[in-house]
């Protein structure tokens, strides 16, 4: 048998795969080599009789090195490369039709600087880094998360600290599920511990300008844990402990804001914070109009009224694009119609779903796990600034659309980088990997 392994592996070619393989094979024979045995062989002859069943292992190394190769899911950077000449285009065009208005009247070349340039060095950074992480296996990610985790936090602290514009918050949804990996087998320690690295998380990364990212990327995490814990990763009683934890991040919080804000325990500020949530503010109101007056293709009219007098203003004299690009829809729809709108975001769905259905693909568990929460993460900043966008949101400077917007634009070429090791190695890894023999 261990001759048999031995030959059928050298016959493939990409090494990380040879530890799941031999696993399979060797589990295959054991089994045929039992029920050989129980049908009244001997083990020597029952060994001899499982091995020349799996046929010639020349032959069967050949066929599952066309299996177990290294993949590149070209579906996934297709669509990204199609977003990214999108999102190139929209935010040049915005950014000229901006300068035509002259709107910043302190440097006209201020804003479509930042906008459409921008926009351009963040693609060609983030496309770099896409491929730098394609090269890296997401499972050495794993093996090290702890150690990332934590710089990635000190790193987040001292951007708080002074005033960095970025964030790298959003590397502990991978990071995470790495950490919940190493935390496999073990009971309610391990619970604890993933739930202050949620904390944790959440707390550093809420700068005021911050809490609606640190909100989502909890999200994701509390999604991979919730996994974690279904999957029996952590040893405990399923069912209470997922109630437990959804109420301690959702109700309890909610619960507890609700309270001190109806006995009045709360300060003037945050009293006025909380209520301006609930009032449109002029962003609003502003894409709210936009969304009333467009038109299907081109810009649409808004009507106005007023003393007795109605009066039209085209929607593209709201075009209002900022420095990351929170109000691009708007902006598209107000410049060119719904229609426009429509198709960069089908894209950009299209990517999004493309993402989902690449990591489906994969066998290993902390892969599953990794992928999904970084596609969730993309999601939900989708529709959250879809909602802006469209005037139903209204905290806007956080906001951006996946490959459209200026912001956030390496994060998400990132996200697809961690995507494509993951299907890179899909085949290579069996459901559950060692991460430190990796």
């Amino acid at each position: 048998m261990e001759e048999y392994i031995k030959k059928l592996l050298e016959q493939i070619r990409f090494q990380k795969a040879h530890k799941a393989i031999e696993d399979e094979i060797r589990l295959h024979i054991e089994d045929q080599i039992k029920e050989n045995i129980s049908g009244g062989m001997d083990k020597e002859t029952a060994e001899k009789k499982a091995v020349e069943d799996m046929g010639d292992p020349v032959d069967a190394g050949i066929a599952l090195d066309k299996v177990h190769r290294p993949h590149v899911a070209v579906g996934v950077i297709v669509i990204a490369l199609v977003s990214t000449v999108i999102g190139t285009i929209v935010n040049v065009l915005l950014s000229n039709i901006y300068t035509s208005y002259s709107l910043d009247i302190w440097n006209p070349n201020r804003m479509p600087l930042r906008g459409s340039k921008l926009y351009i060095y963040n693609a060609i950074f983030g496309i770099i880094v896409m491929l730098i992480l394609y090269f890296i296996d997401y499972t050495t990610v794993a093996r090290y998360s702890v150690v990332a985790a934590i710089a990635v936090l000190i790193a987040t602290v001292v951007g708080n600290i002074f005033g960095w514009t970025g964030s790298l918050a959003f590397l502990m949804i991978p990071l995470f599920a790495g950490i919940l990996y190493k935390y496999r087998e073990q009971k309610y320690r391990a619970l604890t511990y993933s739930l202050l690295w949620i904390i944790a998380t959440g707390v550093i990364a809420s700068r005021q300008e911050m809490r609606i990212r640190a909100v989502i990327i909890v999200i994701c995490m509390l999604v991979e844990l919730t996994f974690a814990i279904k999957n029996e990763w952590l040893k405990v009683p399923k069912i209470p402990v997922l109630v437990s934890v959804w109420v301690l991040f959702t109700v309890f919080p909610a619960g507890i804001i609700w309270f001190l804000y109806k006995n009045r325990l709360m300060s003037l500020y945050q009293c006025n914070v909380i209520r301006t949530w609930f009032i449109p503010d002029n962003d609003m109101k502003q894409a709210r109009g936009i969304i009333k007056g467009m038109s299907i293709i081109g810009s649409g009219i808004i009507s106005y009224e007023g003393g007795g007098f109605t009066s039209t203003e085209s929607t593209s004299n709201c075009v209002r694009n900022m420095y990351g690009g929170e109000y691009v829809l708007t902006d598209m729809m107000a410049m060119w119609g719904l229609l426009a709108a429509l198709v960069a975001v089908t894209v950009v769905s299209g990517l999004i779903v493309y993402g989902f259905v690449t990591v489906s693909k994969t066998k290993n568990q902390l892969g599953l796990v990794m992928g999904s929460g970084c596609m969730m993460w993309l999601t939900i900043n989708a529709i959250y600034n879809a909602g802006v966008g469209v005037g139903l949101l209204k905290i806007n400077n956080q906001s951006f659309f996946p490959f459209l917007s200026a912001r956030q634009l390496v994060a998400s070429y990132a996200i697809l980088g961690i995507i494509l090791s993951i299907y890179k190695y899909k085949n290579a890894y069996s459901k559950h990997v060692d991460i430190s023999r990796v």
